[in-house]
């Protein structure tokens, strides 16, 4: 009984988790689709950040940059204390074989050269293993969890050539890191976008099959 009591504790706090992550992802549509416009206008010569920092329309640009950078912070807390407490409710269940910890769950996301695969099959576990699966690594995950993932990282590798190459300061340079770096936010956009339906499935699932079935025992 006090097992049972404290998944659904955990399940509980875990929906609340859902609409905080969900709240800092839509925030995250905003302001990403908000300077992929700022993107194109660089792009094509509106907003010049080199000689005209100071126009109206660079200062804005340069303001919804900088918002774009403090909701990514507040979407990778949320996003995190959501992806623990849903690990957290695997192991809380008594469901055994898992591979991950719910502080590993989170921290691959932080180590060099693991965090291009070792989040992916954190997350691949939970999906499946949410669901009921009971092989997780045998099972074939959703396409959508494959293109969240392959977004994401593809989003990140353009947008670190594009900050790259816009230090070099050459203006062809410059083009085509703004061309990267407007390529980089749709990635993010779409992976932001699949990541959102992926948190409430697993949301979901668990809330059916932890909180009200029980069968994890």
């Amino acid at each position: 009984m006090m097992q049972e009591e404290g998944v659904a504790a955990g399940v509980g706090i875990l929906r609340q988790r859902e609409k905080f992550a969900a709240v800092t992802i839509y925030a995250t549509f905003a302001f990403v689709g908000l300077g992929a416009i700022g993107e194109m206008l660089e792009l094509g010569g509106v907003i010049d950040l080199v000689d005209a920092p100071d126009a109206p329309l660079a200062v804005v640009y340069q303001a919804v940059m900088l918002a774009n950078l403090a909701v990514f912070i507040a979407s990778v807390i949320a996003i995190s204390m959501w992806i623990y407490r849903a690990h957290a409710n695997l192991h809380e269940a008594g469901l055994p074989a898992l591979k991950f910890s719910p502080g590993w769950a989170v921290g691959w996301y932080f180590i060099p050269i693991a965090n291009l695969f070792k989040p992916f099959q954190a997350m691949r576990e939970l999906w499946t293993d949410s669901h009921q699966t009971s092989d997780s690594f045998s099972a074939d995950p959703p396409g959508n969890l494959g293109a969240w993932w392959g977004l994401w990282i593809v989003g990140n590798i353009l947008g670190n050539i594009s900050t790259r190459l816009s230090l070099l300061g050459d203006g062809t340079t410059i083009q085509l890191a703004i061309a990267l770096g407007l390529a980089s936010s749709f990635c993010t956009l779409f992976s932001a976008w699949l990541l959102l339906g992926i948190i409430r499935q697993i949301t979901a699932a668990q809330t059916d099959g932890l909180e009200a079935a029980q069968i994890f025992e």
